[in-house]
Order: structure tokens, then sequence, then C-alpha cells
């Protein structure tokens, strides 16, 4: 039989026994976005049972965004809010389950928990004005912890040169210090196709409406390397989809484009020159290693206020030292484009000052001219209006809280450190409410982030 008749057999057949196109799949679950949340959350409803699609419209290797980059600060202490403090310890916990699960279903690769986690001591630099409220939230978060709160202390504990009205406080947790966060995506994408589940890079997500007639949701595609648009089905979605959260949930919950402000941040990484680093004593060496990160806010301004932390370390084993402030934000123009944006000459003078400022405090030989700007990049902060995350459900036509899709967002500045208990969350959200048997800190979370915040019960 030639191909040709062939062919008019098959139509044929089709003609008299009717051929129906075959049906498609609805998977169980579609993360959007793959970074620390989406990944977290990923991970999370697959370890539940649920068949998962992650779907990141970046590659394999993050090259920009909130997610991208080898350190974070992981802190323990968060001065007069007892959640993030929880955030950051019920991470530790779930990290060090997904390890346990990662081991049990590779034996013959070892994973570990300082894979992710970096232990230091976080340095924190305030205004003696906090004493009272700082003193009583290190007690409640049971944080190990040493204090100098004038200048005498400074140079006695720790041969630092310590302003007058400003303390210094060093937190020693275990898994405080830093946090991996490209160490810890690759251990979610690699723990979600374990379980059954698919990451599929490249799927930038264009659209999310709801199908009325399947009761599905359908989320449409395009492949950033081949342009090629798809539209999958789901019976739940989780949104991990940082800036774009508000053009993406215009047709499923428009009132994000007003809860989610996007605004551009700057991080800019120095080394110590290499003749200035040779000259070092191992006692200052050591002094550099071990007094980052810091949290600095001795100038008790938002604009003073700076995060810094050991980025990597080069070829040479010199640190790599990254900095940027949470309050050093900035309008966006073009979000796509926002990335590429190059730093201005005052943001860069803003963060060598401020290095150049804490090396001064520290009584390091290291001066302004010592320092060499290596590299930056701008991010993008996702921030709701009060700053507190929101980890909840969208909306039914009701007013009722829509179980089945889940909005995660807003995380910028205090994401990282509680990814994992954010994906948690969110798939447990997906269950329906949380329970009262949860315990009394994951109930508080789960109420301060979720959904009676944006729509209060007597709206």
């Amino acid at each position: 039989m030639t191909r040709s008749v062939f062919l008019q057999f098959i139509i044929a057949s089709c003609m008299l026994v009717g051929c129906a196109p075959q049906a498609q799949k609805t998977h169980d679950v579609i993360v959007i976005g793959g970074g620390l949340m989406g990944s977290s959350a990923g991970w999370h409803a697959a370890n539940n049972g649920a068949s998962v699609i992650v779907l990141e419209m970046q590659d394999s290797v993050y090259h920009q965004g909130s997610s991208f980059g080898e350190a974070r600060i992981a802190r323990s202490n968060n001065r007069g809010n007892d959640i993030w403090s929880y955030l950051h310890n019920r991470s530790v916990k779930e990290t060090q389950l997904l390890v346990e699960y990662l081991n049990q279903s590779a034996p013959d690769r070892a994973y570990s928990i300082t894979d992710i986690y970096t232990t230091a001591p976080v340095t924190y630099v305030g205004r003696s004005t906090i004493y009272d409220q700082l003193l009583a939230s290190l007690i409640r978060q049971k944080v190990n912890y040493d204090m100098a709160v004038n200048p005498q202390e400074g140079k006695r504990k720790y041969n630092i040169n310590l302003p007058d009205s400003v303390l210094i406080q060093r937190e020693y947790n275990l898994h405080s210090g830093t946090l991996n966060p490209k160490a810890l995506i690759q251990l979610l994408h690699t723990a979600i196709r374990r379980k059954g589940s698919a990451i599929r890079y490249n799927n930038k997500v264009t659209a999310v409406q709801y199908d009325t007639l399947s009761n599905t949701y359908d989320v449409t595609t395009i492949n950033q390397k081949t342009n090629e648009t798809n539209i999958l089905k789901a019976h739940q979605i989780v949104s991990a989809a940082g800036p774009y959260t508000g053009t993406l949930l215009q047709d499923i919950a428009p009132y994000f484009d007003q809860l989610i402000d996007p605004q551009r941040v700057f991080l800019a990484f120095f080394k110590i020159q290499d003749s200035t680093y040779a000259n070092l004593t191992d006692q200052d060496i050591k002094k550099v290693k071990s007094f980052y990160p810091v949290i600095n806010s001795a100038q008790g301004t938002r604009d003073g206020s700076f995060f810094s932390m050991i980025e990597y370390y080069d070829q040479n084993n010199h640190p790599i030292i990254k900095i940027g402030g949470h309050f050093q934000r900035s309008t966006i123009d073009d979000l796509d484009k926002v990335w590429e944006k190059s730093h201005s000459k005052e943001e860069i003078q803003w963060s060598l000052n401020s290095t150049s400022n804490y090396m001064d405090l520290l009584d390091l030989p290291i001066k302004k001219n010592d320092l060499q700007l290596v590299d930056g990049y701008s991010c993008v902060y996702s921030l709701t209006q009060s700053e507190v995350p929101l980890v909840t459900p969208i909306k039914t036509n009701t007013g009722e809280p829509n179980h089945d899709f889940i909005v995660m967002g807003g995380m910028s500045g205090v994401g990282a450190k509680g990814a994992m208990t954010y994906g948690h969350l969110a798939a447990r959200l997906l269950k329906g409410p949380i329970p009262t048997t949860e315990d009394t800190l994951y109930q508080i979370t789960a109420e301060s982030l979720g959904f009676h915040r944006i729509h209060p019960k007597d709206e």
C-alpha cells in the first residue's frame, strides 16, 4: 500500500467511526516560577503526593532575579516579630528533611545541609536605642548571642571601633550565617524529579485563565528558545512569579496588581586589592571573614542601612564581598529590561562608602582606595505595602478563599531565609484551611501572611 493510499484509508476510517482528539492531560498542580519560592512549593506539593509541573522562564542556571546568586543572610534573630524567626528555624528543619529524602533515594550520593547553609556569626550593628527590644527578642527567640553596647566593650570583646550610641550583637546559632539559593534550588529540583514530577525551563507563562467547562486552569506558556506556544491544564495553581505576579493574575485576581509593587534594588561586589590583602595579618583576615555577614543600621536611617556578606571566594581564596540596601530602591520603567540596568555613580559610591565605613568600624587597615569593584547587578523587590509577604488563596466570586489557587508574593528582602516554610505553607493551603492541630507559630504565620489580611471579614 502506497503512502497516499494509506492516508486515504485513515481519513475514510475516521469519517466512518469518528476520530476524537486525544484528551489533554490535566496536571494536579502547576507552579509558576522555579526560583526559591516556587521550587519550595513544588517540592512540598510533590512530597504531599501531587503530580507537579514547575514552570521556569530562565534556564536551569539562573542569571537574574531574586533567587540568583550564592549567598543570602540566614538568621534566627529578628527583632520585634517572631514569625521571621520562625520562618528561618522551620526552613532549617524542612531543609534537613529534604536532605534526608535525597540521601534515602540516592544512597550513592551524600547530600548535606551544609551544602545549603554556611554557619557563621551573624553581626548586627544598630543604635543603642534598640537595646531593650533587641534583648527581649534574643531571649524569647532563644538566640545564642554576644553583645557590646559601648566603645569600651567593643574594643575589649572584638577589637573594633564601636561608636558612641551604637551597639553590636553577634548571633551564633547553628545554620545562622548564609544560605546558598543556587544550591538549594538544585536540590529542590532534584527532589521534585525524584517524586516523578517535572521542571520545565525556558517556559515563560504569559496568561492564566479559568476554564469553566472543565473546572481547570489554562496556563499559556511560550518557550524562550523555540518561541513555541503551549497551553497546559491544571486542577490547582501556585503562583510564585515575583514581580510578574500582577500582570499574570489580571484575569484571575486583578487586585494583586495593587497589592504588589516591584521596585529595583542594586547589589555591588567588591574585593580587597591583592596587594592590600597580602599585607593583612592572619588576625586581620580572620576578622574580615568572621564579621560577615552583617546587617548594619547604625546610622538609624533606612537609606543608611545595608546588608553585606561574602558571596564567594575567588581563585586566590580572597573574599568577594556583596553589599546592598533593602531601602535603596527605585522605580521600574521596563520590567523585562531592568535586569540589564547599570549602576549609577551614586549607587557605586554608596556601596563603596558603606563598605569602607564598616572596615573602619572593624579597625582594619583597609581604606576606600583598597576596595575594587568587581561586579554588580540589578534585582527586583516585589513589595507589599506593609512589606509583609503574602502566601494566600485568591478570592472566589462569593468572596471566600479559593484553595485551588495559591499566590506567593512580596517575599523580597525577607524571602530566602524562610523559603522552605513559605513553600510548605503554600502546599498545605492547596489542601484547604490550616487546621488548628498545627503548631501555634505555624498558625500565626499563616494568618499573618494570609487571606484575611488582604480580604478582611468586614470588607
